[in-house]
C-alpha cells in the first residue's frame, strides 16, 4: 500500500508543468483578418525572446510527454519523457547541426539535418523550430493565415498545419515523406534562456543514427 502511494506521488510529480511561478504567458492575437494576423505574427517573431512548452509528442509508434525549448536564435531542444518522468530522448537542432541522444538505450548521434530519416527528417529543417511555436520563420513564403494564426506552411515536400489555427498553437501537425507527427502544446510561456547543445555522456555509444 505504501509502495503504491509512493508510485502515485511520483507520477503526479512527473506530470506537473515546468512553468516557473513568475513565468510570462503568451498573449493571443487580437487580429480579425488573415492579413492582420500575418502582421501581428511577424511583429511577434521580430520581438521573440524564446519559449518553453510542455508538450505531447505523437510519432507513428510513440505518444509521450515532452518539453520543447526554442530560443531567440532559432535553436531547438526537444526532450521526450517516459511515463515516470525520466528522459527517453533529446533532439537538439541548430541550423546545420543536429544532436540526438537516445537516453533510454544510451546512444548518441551528431550530424547534419539532411542525414535524418523517417519521422525525424522534418526536424532537420532550420525553419521548423519557429514554426513549432506558431511563428513564421524568415524566408518562408508559402504560408496560409487565418484571423487566429497560421493555418498551413509548406516546406518543400513537408506540410506543417495548425489544428486549429491559433496563436499560441494548440496542435502542430507535420506531414511529409509518408509520415505524420504531432506536437500538442499543453502549457507555453516566455523563456529567454539560450538553448545550448546537450552534453554527450562519455558512456553513450557513438554514431547511432536515430530511426523513429
Amino acid at each position: 500500500m505504501r509502495r503504491a502511494a509512493v508510485v502515485i506521488l511520483f507520477l503526479l510529480a512527473a506530470c506537473r508543468t515546468t512553468r516557473p511561478p513568475n513565468a510570462e504567458s503568451l498573449s493571443p492575437l487580437t487580429s480579425t483578418t488573415p492579413a492582420e494576423s500575418a502582421r501581428q505574427l511577424a511583429a511577434r517573431r521580430s520581438e521573440f525572446r524564446g519559449e518553453r512548452s510542455a508538450i505531447r509528442v505523437r510519432l507513428p509508434q510513440i505518444s509521450a510527454r515532452g518539453q520543447l525549448q526554442v530560443d531567440a536564435a532559432g535553436r531547438m531542444l526537444m526532450t521526450v519523457y517516459s511515463p515516470l518522468g525520466t528522459t527517453l530522448a533529446r533532439l537538439y537542432v541548430d541550423r546545420d547541426q543536429v544532436i540526438f541522444l537516445n537516453d533510454f538505450q544510451s546512444t548518441a548521434w551528431h550530424g547534419k539535418p539532411s542525414d535524418l530519416a523517417g519521422s525525424l527528417a522534418a526536424f532537420g529543417n532550420s525553419e521548423l523550430p519557429l514554426l513549432l511555436v506558431g511563428l513564421p520563420a524568415a524566408g518562408v513564403r508559402d504560408i496560409a493565415y487565418s484571423a487566429e494564426g497560421i493555418q498551413t506552411v509548406t516546406l518543400g515536400d513537408v506540410v506543417v498545419s495548425y489544428q486549429p489555427p491559433a496563436y499560441p498553437p494548440k496542435t502542430v501537425a507535420i506531414d511529409g515523406g509518408g509520415t505524420h507527427v504531432e506536437i500538442e502544446h499543453n502549457d507555453s510561456f516566455v523563456d529567454p534562456e539560450a538553448v545550448t547543445p546537450p552534453a554527450i555522456p562519455r558512456e553513450y555509444r557513438c554514431c547511432v543514427l536515430p530511426q523513429m
